[in-house]
């Protein structure tokens, strides 16, 4: 029997909405911040400061009025929010509720990784060493024990980051995880139980996506996410389809197939970090928005953080950008758009970038990259003055 057929402007629209990022999706405030959280199957925790952490970004585009201290106090003073190792074997912040399914979804691709071998190389007894300080101290940091052991109880479940040291590199501080969430039991759910609620918390979470995409996302191998969704199939929650132009079979929820004629089509600009969850596969963002680019997380010199520009449905390239803190400047240093813009639209991109730069509390934003002279030709039609060798707008 023939799939369904879908519409790749269909199938982003589905996604984007998914992901909470036109403006009717998005949360509302800091008490829509963990079901926002939630619905996207979790936020990756990054600490590269260039600009804002990416955490606040992702939020940041999906929260109206958001601010990083709703973060930070939903995490370390409210507790509704945790951040474990889990997905891809890193941090990523889940809500408190839901992190037994998470860790033990994820104990499989831990069993076969470099977490269960970092785990092995330590002394059991001296782990359990530890575990009575922390009882007796409360918190601890690495300067009370090596970074590795305290790791490798976090890989664990043992213990759980506390809270985080005010700074640029937000040093962890440590606690039993029973002691900070006495109410969490690890082990009430089973495995296999908890792998197929967090693929289909994936499906959920990113509308339609081939079975490598859901893999990709979680860290499981293409064939047991196969077995899985064909089980889900089986009970009738989910289904497969196709997008028009694309020769990989798609995975979408039941309920979401029924409903996808009726998703309106919103205006809006998404500027997004390569952490964010939409970006973070960029061979399926390429398959199924036509857009790419190159990681460089790991480059020492001339490392290019590229923050994407999704204007509706439709990627137009990125912006290189920095944050120097101490002049309060937002300093875009490449700007890599690929589609002819016209000047309204020009426009609105603009007006996002502000906002984005007042988020990062900046009070002018620098344009050192001179190279397209149609784009500088239009900063400055819009406002930005040209000082020596680069462009100026104050804020």
């Amino acid at each position: 029997m023939a799939l369904e057929s879908i519409s790749v402007n269909e199938a982003r629209k589905l996604i984007v909405k998914k992901q909470r990022l036109p403006p009717s999706f998005r949360g509302k405030g800091k008490e829509e911040v963990v079901e926002v959280v939630r619905s996207i199957a979790g936020v990756q925790y990054d600490p590269l400061p260039v600009i804002m952490q990416a955490q606040y970004l992702t939020l940041w585009n999906r929260v109206k009025n958001f601010r990083p201290e709703f973060l930070d106090e939903l995490l370390y003073k409210e507790r509704k929010l945790i951040e474990f190792v889990l997905i891809r074997q890193a941090l990523h912040i889940v809500p408190v509720d839901e992190l037994p399914y998470y860790y033990q979804a994820v104990q499989r691709v831990f069993r076969r990784g470099w977490i269960q071998r970092s785990i092995n190389k330590q002394s059991m007894e001296e782990l359990q060493e530890i575990v009575k300080v922390i009882r007796e101290k409360g918190t601890v940091s690495i300067k009370d024990f090596p970074y590795t052991k305290l790791r490798a109880l976090f890989y664990m479940g043992k213990i759980a980051i506390a809270k985080r040291e005010v700074g640029m590199f937000q040093m962890p501080h440590y606690s039993l995880l029973n002691t900070l969430h006495p109410q969490i039991n690890l082990e009430e759910v089973e495995e296999d139980e908890a792998a197929r609620w967090l693929v289909l918390r994936t499906v959920s979470a990113f509308g339609i996506s081939p079975s490598s995409h859901i893999a990709y996302w979680i860290g499981y191998k293409v064939k047991e996410t196969e077995n899985i969704l064909r089980e889900l199939e089986e009970e009738g929650e989910v289904r497969r389809v196709k997008i028009e132009g694309l020769r990989k079979t798609q995975w979408i929820r039941s309920k979401d197939l029924e409903r996808i004629g009726s998703i309106k089509r919103e205006e809006f600009i998404s500027l997004l970090t390569p952490m964010d969850n939409l970006t973070r596969d960029r061979k399926w963002l390429e398959e199924l928005f036509g857009y790419t680019f190159k990681i460089e997380y790991f480059q020492k010199k001339g490392m290019r953080w590229q923050v994407s520009v999704l204007m509706n449905y439709e990627f137009l390239g990125f912006i290189n950008p920095k944050m120097d803190r101490k002049n309060k400047t937002f300093i875009i240093k490449e700007v890599n758009i690929t589609r002819k813009i016209e000047e309204d639209k020009w426009e609105k991109i603009l007006k996002r970038i502000e906002e984005f730069a007042k988020f990062h509390k900046a009070e002018k934003i620098k344009v050192t990259d001179k190279r397209n002279r149609d784009v500088i030709k239009t900063l400055e039609k819009l406002g930005y003055e040209s000082v020596n060798n680069y462009l100026i707008y104050k804020l």
